[in-house]
């Protein structure tokens, strides 16, 4: 039977090890031994909560591969403090599991021009795919796949993915940047009146809809 928990543990190391937090990284190897030793978990806790705790590490840039990295890690995180904590796999999971429809971008108030930029595509496309492949890859004890991050993003799966999103974005008339810098001025009348906008993606990716809580807009 696989010690998801030792797994979580080894893994976390392994990230860290990698990202030069070799503090944590030794943390995680005293939780091991500890774990393997007597099925103890108090140390591992101990490392949340609180300013410059294990919840403050930072992984990933801010980057396409940065931010599925930075998912990656936060995952085996919730993963190794859902058992540390004596939580069911089935109560991580569902946790875990929990994706969004919402995507953010840009509108301008005064012509209703919209743009969403690359990186917030990358970031929709990471929180509905990643999570459940997260899980398969723990039940098919094939977790360590998952930290290959270049294989991730170069998968059909996620090629695919971003294809239907971006061809959606497309009908709706809303401009894909390939930036992603802050927009500060509408590339389109020039009025500084630009506000950050959300959208939902619903009905299996066929359909966005603007979400209830943006700012008013002049459409023309």
């Amino acid at each position: 039977m696989t010690d998801y928990y030792k797994l979580s543990l080894e893994l976390l190391r392994t990230i860290l090890l990698e990202n030069q937090y070799n503090f944590w990284a030794n943390w995680m190897t005293e939780d091991i031994e500890n774990w393997e030793k007597n099925q103890n978990t108090e140390h591992h806790l101990r490392a949340y909560g609180g300013m410059g705790s294990f919840n403050d590490v930072v992984i990933g840039n801010q980057d396409s591969e940065g931010l599925w990295q930075g998912r990656i890690f936060g995952m085996l995180q919730s993963l190794a403090y859902g058992l540390a904590s004596g939580n069911a796999l089935e109560d991580i999971f569902s946790r875990i599991n929990s994706a969004s429809t919402q995507i953010s971008g840009w509108r301008c108030q005064d012509c209703g021009a919209a743009r969403i930029n690359a990186i917030d595509i990358e970031r929709f496309v990471c929180a509905n795919i990643l999570p459940q492949l997260f899980i398969n890859h723990l039940k098919d004890n094939k977790l360590a796949k998952v930290l290959d991050t270049n294989k991730l993003l170069s998968s059909e799966e996620v090629s695919n993915k971003k294809a239907t999103i971006e061809q959606l974005l497309r009908r709706a008339s809303i401009e894909i940047a390939s930036d992603n810098n802050w927009l500060w001025t509408c590339p389109k009348c020039g009025s500084s009146k630009v506000c950050s906008y959300r959208w939902e993606i619903i009905n299996n990716e066929t359909t966005i809809i603007e979400s209830d809580d943006n700012l008013e807009i002049n459409k023309p």
